[in-house]
């Protein structure tokens, strides 16, 4: 992917709304709504305007509602919308400077999305933990969106960037010549209740499986990107299941979102060794984002799902065998998303959660350990990272690229995104390193 040329001066066009959240009604549109409220028209808040879309004005307003109480809700429009009509999204793209897209499964519903977006010069996050449409929206749009002065960033949520910034705030505790070959990640889901998934992720699960073929198809189609250069040989495939002692967790091999979104990362950063020029960029950024991906060392990265006893794999285990048993054929697909909850064994289930359910809590030589650690990753954890990307997007605009479709780590990574996700809620801790017996 090429640089951006950073030379040309460039002017946005007047916008209605700072930010539209669209799909604003639903399990977690809501909830973006709720946390977007914290950060309108407040001291040192670049959100003044804000407008919620979507196809039901009366479901917008019953969400308003909800995401205000127990303040009376604020007046804020509601404007209609919907992924089947183009010219309302059209219409809807104009008046924004970013669309929030929590309209999902994003293979069904994204696209028009983002076409109306770029085609409008308008900025365009979502939570998308697809990888598929994330590589199809790349490379369907890429050169428009520079073009046109649209910058489009999937995996604003919980995929994935609490495993971008996490790497790369890892990275930093490698001290001088030293670099890791590997990084693996744990995720650890810890609640006294159990926990309880919304339909839209499961549906987006079983589609993407089912479709697993196309994005082979796409990538082949593609030209090859450029591999980082990561010290050491690859790392071996290892156990689908282990025990890792130190951290006293189970962890299971995941086909993960973050791991793709990251190796997109760093193939974009060794394609762009200073990172990505912005489009009124201050000698100042210039000079600190070239200092802050020159310290960033690249590694292969892993996601393992981590439970403290064998046993809370279980579910995980059953669901995965489901899926790629019954979502190769049409039949297998529809009993799937009838029976969510039946072949989750109740992580997943149609009516989502409940607000309560919501509301808790060579060989290597060195070894690093960092945290990642924040709320419930679907409701609270979600939002808190998409409200925190589009406020970094209003306020430090010159400095990002012009367009384009990037990975939020890329685009994030030299910003203060980490700093405002710490204060809010999301912490950055270094564990432990230590030196490892050869």
């Amino acid at each position: 992917m090429a640089e951006n040329n950073s030379n040309q001066t460039f002017t946005p066009i007047s916008k209605t709304y700072d930010i539209i959240i669209f799909g604003a009604s639903g399990f977690t549109g809501k909830y973006v709504v709720r946390e977007a409220l914290k950060f309108l028209n407040t001291p040192n808040s670049p959100l003044k305007s804000l407008a919620l879309a979507g196809r039901s004005p009366s479901r917008l307003s019953v969400a308003l509602k909800w995401a205000s109480g127990p303040n009376p809700p604020p007046k804020i429009p509601l404007l209609t919308a919907d992924t089947s009509d183009p010219s309302s999204l059209i219409r809807l793209a104009a008046q924004a400077k970013i669309i929030l897209n929590c309209v999902g499964p994003f293979r069904l519903y994204g696209e028009p999305v983002v076409s109306a977006c770029v085609e409008s010069g308008c900025d365009y996050l979502d939570i998308c933990g697809e990888p598929e449409f994330m590589e199809r929206m790349e490379a369907s749009y890429h050169e428009k969106a520079v073009e046109k002065g649209s910058l489009v960033i999937s995996a604003c949520g919980f995929d994935s960037v609490p495993a971008e910034i996490g790497l790369l705030f890892h990275s930093r505790h490698w001290a001088g010549p030293s670099a890791p070959n590997r990084v693996e990640a744990y995720l650890s889901l810890d609640s006294d209740k159990k926990l309880v998934g919304n339909f839209g992720t499961y549906e987006s699960a079983v589609l993407g499986v089912a479709n697993s073929n196309k994005l082979v198809e796409l990538r082949r189609s593609r030209p090859k990107r450029a591999r980082p250069a990561i010290p050491g040989p690859a790392p071996p495939k290892g156990s689908i299941i282990e025990h890792q002692k130190q951290l006293d967790l189970w962890g299971l091999k995941l086909p993960s979102a973050d791991s793709i979104v990251v190796r997109r990362t760093l193939a974009t950063l060794t394609e762009n060794p200073h990172g990505l020029p912005g489009v009124n960029e201050s000698v100042e950024n210039v000079k600190k984002r070239e200092a802050f991906w020159s310290s960033v060392k690249p590694a292969h990265f892993g996601v393992k799902l981590g439970k403290k006893s064998l046993f809370g794999l279980f579910p995980v285990i059953m669901l995965g065998i489901f899926l790629g048993l019954l979502s190769q054929f049409s039949l297998g697909r529809w009993l799937l998303l009838k029976f969510p909850s039946f072949f989750s064994l109740g992580t997943f289930r149609k009516e989502g959660p409940s607000e309560d359910e919501v509301a808790r809590k060579k060989k290597p030589d060195t070894e690093v350990i960092t945290r990642v650690m924040g709320p419930e990753i679907g409701y609270l954890t979600t939002p808190i990272i998409l409200v925190q990307c589009a406020l970094v997007v209003l306020n430090d605009h010159d400095n990002l690229p012009k367009g384009g479709v990037f990975t939020p780590g890329i685009v994030f990574g030299p910003t203060d995104l980490e700093k405002r996700l710490q204060e809010n809620g999301i912490s950055f801790d270094f564990i432990s390193k230590k030196a490892l017996s050869t």
